[in-house]
């Protein structure tokens, strides 16, 4: 278990007898704000005997995020984006295509008419949309990995020379408009002829006898984005399981005395392998006090938490002195929640701030552990983000009775923006130093003579 840098607190509130308590808290409101000791003596006593303290201790710092698996659920991120405020980002995809049977067959002789990527849109996104971006598609030189967990730093080899490009402005809630017809937000990029021809060559061999050994002949495609500006962009979702994102062949056979137009859509089934690849760039171009903080990691920095989704960055939170209210057998924890204001002026309609974190508690081997007020449900537990308050809240009552009965180690909390796989939100948080609405935990407890 990693030792905290702290020194124990030697006292401790719940010691002093009751009877001063009420002395104590008149001056305690007053004082407590210019100096706080470690478990936190500002109260308000209410009718019901319950009592609250809302100056726990708290240190923080964030970090660079670790790796995360972008091959659950049914969607992949593309685009770059110069963040203000985070730098510059850009979410790729690698994806194989399956054979839909054994023994596959496109006809007698079949003749290329074209090959077209399809991709549908989900609607999500994050940045601006008004930035073209020019979408680039290369052929794997090797196996997206047959793993349960297809993490954000897995580069693949692919063919130097691109199989199709298309200059694009992003439009993941507008409806395609083909001939006269409209269908879902979705686009498509012709791919070279010479690519396509290498689908049709297939026809007939042991390529198209078993899925392993189509595979084997084509691995698969990375879809990515060129680094050709310097603001503005987005990153959206796309729907791998669309109907609409597929990789279409169109062909015609060769003893067509009149040429029949045929096509055939690979798509992909939840068997085909795929991920999300993310690139921070070390975050060049990012606020000062995230390089500050990432050339100086572990620093604790009490002021502004810096979080960002796709494995960028997260928040460790320590209660040092928490342990100490364990030591007294007559106190019960009615409610602990930890309150987490935002720093509003990172912010705007095209940075918007998260819309839910994600608590969780790092575990001794280093691991990450959901809480146990989880388990209650998302409702309960909290970390949506409140418009009309301005922050967050998590109901983290089970977990600190945990801590002080001893069930649990007062190991470091772990907040992280929630779905960091499935989209590229961000957020800046007021930490536990500032003066003015700080992050506090607040706790409300019963004392029983």
């Amino acid at each position: 278990m990693k030792k905290h840098l702290f020194p124990r607190f030697n006292g401790g509130f719940f010691r002093i007898p009751f009877q001063v308590i009420a002395i104590l808290a008149l001056f305690l409101a007053w004082h407590s704000c210019t100096e706080p000791d470690g478990i936190g003596l500002n109260l308000i006593d209410d009718q019901a005997g319950y009592q609250m303290t809302d100056t726990v201790t708290i240190a923080a710092f964030f970090e660079k995020d670790d790796t995360i698996p972008t091959n659950i659920g049914y969607q992949n991120l593309l685009g770059l984006m110069h963040d203000p405020v985070f730098g510059k980002v850009r979410a790729s995809i690698y994806t194989q295509f399956r054979l839909p049977s054994n023994d596959f067959s496109l006809g007698e002789e079949p003749v290329l008419d074209s090959i077209v990527l399809s991709l549908g849109y989900t609607g999500e996104y994050y940045g601006n949309l008004e930035t073209f971006q020019t979408i680039r598609v290369y052929e794997l030189l090797e196996h997206v990995p047959d793993a349960d967990s297809l993490f954000n730093n897995q580069p693949l080899a692919v063919v130097e020379r691109n199989i199709g490009h298309r200059i694009l402005r992003p439009a993941p809630t507008d409806s395609t408009l083909i001939d006269t017809t409209f269908f879902a937000p979705h686009f498509t990029m012709r791919l070279s002829d010479w690519f396509g021809q290498k689908i049709i060559n297939a026809n007939g061999t042991e390529a198209f006898e078993n899925v392993d050994n189509f595979l084997d002949y084509f691995k698969g495609i990375h879809i990515t984005v060129a680094d050709n500006f310097n603001e503005g962009g987005s990153v959206f979702n796309i729907n791998m399981f669309s109907f609409y994102t597929t990789l279409r062949l169109y062909y015609h056979e060769a003893a067509d005395t009149v040429p029949t137009p045929r096509q055939y859509n690979f798509y992909l089934s939840e068997f085909a392998k795929r991920l999300t690849f993310a690139e921070h760039f070390d975050f060049e171009g990012s606020h000062p006090l995230i390089l500050e903080q990432l050339n100086n990691p572990g620093q604790l920095n009490d002021s502004l938490i810096f979080l960002k989704s796709l494995g960028g960055l997260r928040a460790r939170l320590k209660l040092p002195y928490l342990d100490k209210l364990g030591e007294v057998d007559n106190v019960t924890i009615n409610q602990a929640k930890l309150v987490i204001p935002i720093e509003e002026e990172f912010s705007d309609d095209t940075y918007f701030t998260a819309r839910r974190l994600f608590l969780l508690q790092m575990s001794e081997d280093e691991e990450l552990v959901a809480l146990r007020d989880y388990s209650l449900g998302q409702t309960y537990f909290g970390g949506v983000y409140d418009e009309s308050k301005k922050q967050y809240e998590f109901n983290i009552t089970q977990h600190i009775q945990e801590v002080l009965s001893g069930q649990l180690e007062n190991s470091d909390l772990v907040l992280i923006v929630s779905g960091s796989a499935e989209n590229a939100q961000r957020v800046v948080l007021r930490g536990p130093g500032r003066t003015e609405k700080p992050m506090k935990l607040e706790i409300i407890y019963t004392l029983f003579d």
